[in-house]
């Protein structure tokens, strides 16, 4: 089992992320969410697979600097898309990470020095019947619990381990080290005095024979409880700490760590109108503990002085993530011996962190080392920043990261050899150029979704059109291999927009994205561009929707159809908002379609193909039909008559678990499916597309499947001719020949995202447009960017 990677450095939602509500670009990879020290060595967790799978990332002194040593991932996690848990115990040459797996049966995944490298072993198993994975209907209880497993807290020290959920529930599992370095159950610490409610196991530390539980919510203001390690091996109650100084809701318990000489530090973010505060607590001779609370340095309201405390002997650090509209800043304490007063001496911040970096946000003192967690910073991909002494203080810190942006690939076309152009892999894909992020105008936190493409008539020349966090981005591809971004057209921030073209003019929603309306913009504006970037602004706003997650135009009526419509004017309960564009700049609204299916909530449409239809079944020639992806149901309605719409048939299949977007073939006898979840939740184990007879409208017929290489979740597929141009997330382009209908073959494909495994999951390839003339097949990939790829035409061999 391979479990270090190369320190090789690539240029590097939840459900509602992928199909509702958009999250902030990168927001998912959070590196530096929980750091950790080893030795001479700093420990810097990546928790969510996002930009490559959930790692823990080793730094080793070198030279003046830092340099990375080691990438540790679980083999089993890279291959599910799994998160870690932000929660991570490391020292002694051992790692242990808390598990996110849906199935809980994973306390921790660990690690361990071996032959002077970083090797995988046996997993801390909790031994539960949980199993979200199992059978029975798809519900959203059930996905959710997928796609948002309970999070495991892990506290350990020598051959002692606790593992808890969340803080959800009243028990703390408790398990030992044996001879052969396996973790074995050793029973459950479940005190009566606690409520569920309690928040039990928040956090967690243990030193020698003594343990201590956080619980933020007992009793109001929060406690930690103590446990100690008898003889025989088992650990029993030794009380609880409280602070009478805090009052309701300060969130006591919510950090919790010891200090070498057996201090307690407790954390408590929510006092003081969440300006914070810390406790301390050292035995007395009486037998018990003596209180003293410890407030930050002009701490402020909002700012969670305690949402993060470490020490050593004569240092304390204590994060304030939330200080000066999240920037964040570290106060660090000394004390003069061991059981003196705690003297505050500094704030350790960088004036260069912008709004939202939450330094402090994780923290680990060593001897020699300290590092400090800025999860939030660069949009939510993070840094951490590593001090080291210097005299009697610490000087500046050294940043780290989890690697370099992927760099532009333009001037010239980039042929697949080998199963590879510029490190992405491929097969008879050619590569004519890519643009990451950066180079479209996208800054710290955005993020790339849906595309589509423009021709101009006039000049022949063709244009890109991609959403982007910020808003409409422009490219002219017109030579693909030197592509120009001509700007932007911002907009409300939404991760997830969609874009259509009717008529010379781009039509653009945005998701979660408030009162931001149907955008509207003259695409011959761009003929007149000479310097670019630009920022355009629209030529109408159309104010009869709010937000929608996806738009489709039908080019034969003039008709635009927002679905997933939520907020202000009009939302059709979800399912098909018609609106007429026969004149571009002057929308107007033309009538409701509310189906009686769907997932999230009942009526809700995620996409749909609209056209006159012009197919086999004559009882519908020359009608405007749509075929809808109703998340429970492919839903066929005749739309042509906008005030009285009627449906004609809806069908489901075995094992559907969320109906999301299909295309017709162009003799519209066949319509290929996507379902977005039915690889998340263990209905298939590859990439999985249907394939409706839709020949009799009144009678869709699924007549077969078609499987992909890997288990990669399926986005958006369009079909040119007999060819099918899926965009699979993890797995990028595919690129599918379906002259023989039913019996589908892949013959290229083309990997937007150089991380390794293509396990099931929501990043990478959003969309691909295949329909320029030029052959040039335009991807996004979403926290990568923007791919323009020529697949060769090669005939099937038999």
């Amino acid at each position: 089992m391979r479990t270090v990677r190369s320190p090789v450095r690539f240029a590097f939602l939840p459900l509602l992320l992928a199909l509702t509500s958009p999250v902030e670009g990168r927001a998912q990879d959070r590196f530096g969410a929980v750091v950790g020290i080893s030795g001479d060595e700093v420990v810097v967790l990546k928790p969510a697979f996002g930009r490559g799978p959930a790692t823990v990332y080793v730094f080793g002194p070198a030279g003046a600097g830092w340099e990375l040593t080691a990438e540790l991932w679980s083999e089993g996690t890279a291959q599910r898309g799994e998160n870690f848990a932000a929660s991570l115990v490391s020292g002694d040459g051992a790692i242990l990470v808390g598990s996110g797996d849906p199935e809980v049966k994973t306390g921790a995944y660990v690690f361990a020095r071996g032959d002077g490298e970083w090797v995988e072993r046996p997993a801390v198993q909790l031994e539960t019947d949980g199993d979200a994975w199992g059978g029975g209907a798809i519900s959203m209880q059930r996905i959710m619990a997928i796609l948002q497993p309970p999070q495991r807290v892990i506290a350990a020290d020598g051959d002692a381990a606790f593992v808890s959920v969340a803080g959800a529930g009243t028990t703390v599992r408790v398990f030992a080290r044996a001879d052969d370095g396996t973790w074995t159950a050793a029973g459950e610490i479940s005190p009566t005095a606690v409520a569920s409610a309690d928040r039990f196991g928040a956090a967690m530390a243990i030193r020698g024979d003594l343990a201590a539980i956080g619980a933020p919510r007992h009793e109001g203001a929060g406690a930690v409880f103590l446990f100690e390690r008898m003889t025989g091996g088992g650990w029993v109650s030794a009380g609880r700490l409280v602070s009478a100084e805090l009052g309701a809701g300060a969130g006591l318990g919510t950090t919790v760590a010891f200090t070498p000489g057996g201090q307690i530090v407790a954390g408590a973010p929510l006092a003081n109108r969440s300006a914070g505060a810390v406790a301390t607590f050292r035995r007395n001779g009486a037998g018990g503990w003596s209180a003293n609370v410890v407030e930050g340095a002009g701490a402020e309201p909002g700012g969670r002085f305690g949402a993060a405390v470490a020490a050593s002997e004569s240092e304390l650090w204590i994060g304030e993530p939330g200080f000066e509209e999240g920037r964040g800043r570290v106060h660090r304490f000394s004390r003069e011996a061991p059981g003196s007063a705690w003297t505050f001496v500094e704030h350790l911040t960088d004036g260069a962190l912008a709004p939202g970096s939450l330094m402090g946000s994780s923290i680990a003192v060593g001897a020699g080392h300290a590092v400090v967690g800025v999860s939030g910073a660069n949009g939510g991909s993070g840094v951490a920043g590593i001090f080291s002494r210097d005299g009697e203080g610490w000087g500046t810190p050294v940043w780290v990261d989890a690697g370099d942006d992927l760099v532009a690939v333009t001037g010239g076309e980039v042929r697949c050899e080998a199963e590879d152009a510029s490190g992405f892999a491929c097969r008879d894909v050619d590569l004519q150029s890519f643009l990451p992020l950066s180079s479209i105008g996208g800054g710290p936190g955005e993020r790339v979704s849906d595309a589509w493409g423009w021709t101009d008539a006039q000049t022949g020349r063709e244009y890109a059109l991609v959403g982007r966090t910020g808003g409409a981005v422009f490219i002219d591809v017109t030579d693909p291999a030197s592509p120009v971004y001509l700007g932007v057209l911002p907009a409300n921030p939404s991760g997830a927009r969609d874009l259509k073209v009717y008529r010379d003019h781009l039509f653009f929603t945005g998701d979660g994205a408030g009162d931001h309306g149907l955008m509207v913009f003259d695409l011959t504006r761009l003929r007149d561009v000479t310097t670019s970037p630009m920022t355009f602004e629209p030529d109408t706003r159309w104010d009869g929707i709010g937000s929608a997650h996806n738009l489709i135009i039908d080019t034969d009526a003039g008709t635009a159809f927002t679905v997933s419509t939520s907020g202000s004017g009009q939302t059709c309960g979800g399912g098909l908002v018609m609106i007429d564009i026969r004149e571009p700049l002057t929308p107007e609204f033309a009538g409701c379609f509310t189906d009686t299916e769907g997932l999230i909530f009942p009526g809700r449409t995620h996409d749909a193909q609209c056209l006159v239809y012009t197919g086999p079944d004559q009882d519908y020639t020359g009608r405007e039909l749509c075929f809808a992806s109703n998340e429970t149901a492919l839903r066929i309605v005749d739309v042509t008559d906008k005030e009285n719409p009627e449906p004609i048939s809806a069908a489901a299949y075995p094992g559907v678990a969320y109906i999301h977007q299909g295309w017709l073939t162009e003799d519209q006898r066949y319509f290929y499916l996507d379902d977005e979840l039915d690889e998340l939740v263990g209905t298939t184990d590859r990439t999985k597309t249907l394939i409706w007879d839709v020949s009799d409208l009144d009678d869709p017929v699924v007549v077969g499947e078609y499987l992909g290489p890997n288990g990669s979740t399926d986005h958006n597929l369009y079909i040119v001719g007999d060819r099918m141009y899926q965009a699979n997330y993890q797995a990028g382009l595919r690129v599918v020949d379906i002259s023989d209908p039913e019996n589908p073959r892949e013959v290229g494909y083309f990997d937007t995202t150089p991380y390794g495994a293509d396990p099931p999951g929501f990043v990478g390839a959003w969309t691909a447009f295949p329909f320029f003339d030029s052959g040039t097949v335009l991807v996004t990939s979403m926290h990568e960017g923007v791919f323009l790829l020529r697949p060769r035409r090669q005939e099937l061999v038999p």
